[in-house]
């Protein structure tokens, strides 16, 4: 039997992952395809459908006792870890910390997946892991147990932005990068932007690292207009999110403006209190979280003028996807791979990380004054984006195409 095993965190429960929905419609080539969430809560519930014939099989999590956890200290990998750390000048308290944190997520994870997966010597197995890190860890720990058994094992990971960029960690590092690369067979980032930064790290595993875009669900256009000039965000409520330079640059707004925002988070309330700041001729809204076919069906059915996403770091968002397909323009900062959606001039505007109040009004200004021959190239130019490079159907099943045969 040919089995998929695929490693997320909370997938199909809770809140997130969302987009991990679309691609498993596309996939093709097993005979199983099981569903393992590895970072559940007490209380989580199903939030999510999975695809006809997939299995669901949460990974329980028994957490270590303190001398196992202390036992950790005498594993090789993580001397091998220390002393890197040490020779580049880069250890620290806070690190080892995060280091023994990691590999004690990653142990937790392998014993519930030996625990819950039942797998026999005949059987093929891919595993994948939807992010490049602890629950990686833990398949790789798994993998060479079932090797072990002599099952076939391949082993490949997805890669996105938290999971590729150290400097949005805690401590700047993410831990047992070495480990990874060398046990994974396949490193797939969602970005080019991610894959150079994948390929320089891992050295000479760098021939493991292929970029594939994730993708969205064709809805077919939506109806994006500029009367009423309609500003549409859709993110987390969160730090990096920093939604506040939206509130900051729409205080300069002279002109009438409704701004609407899907998403809820830990700073809700703050941006709730500064949007009732707001000038009169700027309306802000908050609809808070939604499943992702209400959100698709509020872009359908919405006359939206404009996205925007002003994030301090990305992956390569699937929110500016979402609004590509429908033929809405972006305006957005150029940090990750946010330049492989947004071509500035083209499907919307680019501004710069750190930029100012003035330049995001700049670039909601301009598109609000262009004449309408300009705004439907933008239109159609960010759907033509979204078709050529997006599209969930066409871009999943080339993905599964890699590795649903005899190798990966």
């Amino acid at each position: 039997m040919k089995i998929l095993l695929l490693l997320t965190t909370t997938f199909p429960y809770d809140n997130g992952e969302e987009f991990i929905s679309a691609e498993l419609e596309q996939a093709f080539g097993f005979d199983q395809i099981l569903i393992c969430p590895c970072s559940l809560k007490r209380g989580s519930r199903r939030t999510k459908p999975i695809p006809q014939g997939a299995v669901c099989v949460p990974v329980p999590r028994e957490p270590l006792g303190r001398r196992a956890y202390l036992r950790l200290l005498l594993c090789p990998c993580v001397w091998h870890e220390l002393f890197r750390l040490f020779r580049t000048g880069r250890l620290s308290p806070g690190r080892a910390h995060e280091l023994l944190f990691f590999l004690k997520n990653a142990v937790e994870i392998d014993r519930g997946l030996e625990k819950a997966v039942s797998v026999s010597p005949s059987d093929s197995v891919v595993l994948y892991s939807y992010w490049l890190y602890d629950a990686a860890a833990g398949g790789a720990l798994f993998a060479e147990s079932l090797r072990k058994r002599g099952v076939r094992v391949r082993q490949i990971s997805r890669a996105h932005g938290f999971d590729i960029h150290s400097e949005r960690s805690k401590y700047g590092y993410l831990p047992m990068r070495n480990f990874l690369f060398q046990h994974i067979d396949r490193i797939f980032p969602c970005s080019d932007d991610g894959a150079g930064v994948l390929k320089r790290e891992a050295g000479q595993f760098a021939g493991k690292i292929r970029r594939f875009y994730l993708g969205t669900k064709d809805c077919g256009t939506g109806k994006p207009g500029r009367e009423p000039f309609h500003l549409m965000s859709c993110s987390n409520m969160v730090p990096v999110k920093r939604l506040n330079r939206i509130v900051e640059a729409l205080r300069r707004a002279d002109f009438p403006v409704l701004w609407t925002h899907i998403g809820s988070g830990p700073l809700e309330g703050e941006i709730r209190g500064l949007a009732e700041q707001l000038p009169p001729n700027v309306r802000a809204e908050f609809l808070g979280r939604r499943e992702n076919p209400e959100i698709l069906a509020y872009y359908k059915n919405t006359t939206v003028s404009v996205f925007v996403n002003v994030s301090s770091s990305e992956g390569l968002p699937v929110s500016i996807m979402e609004a590509c397909s429908f033929g809405i323009p972006v305006v957005a900062t150029d940090v990750g791979g946010t330049h492989e959606i947004v071509f500035d001039g083209e499907n919307g505007f680019l501004i710069p990380a750190d930029f100012s109040s003035q330049t995001l009004l700049d670039a909601l200004n301009q598109l609000r004054s262009m004449d309408q021959a300009g705004y439907a190239a933008l239109c159609a130019n960010a759907r033509k984006v979204w078709e050529e490079k997006f599209n969930a159907a066409e871009n999943y099943r080339e993905f599964y195409s890699q590795f649903s045969g005899s190798g990966i």
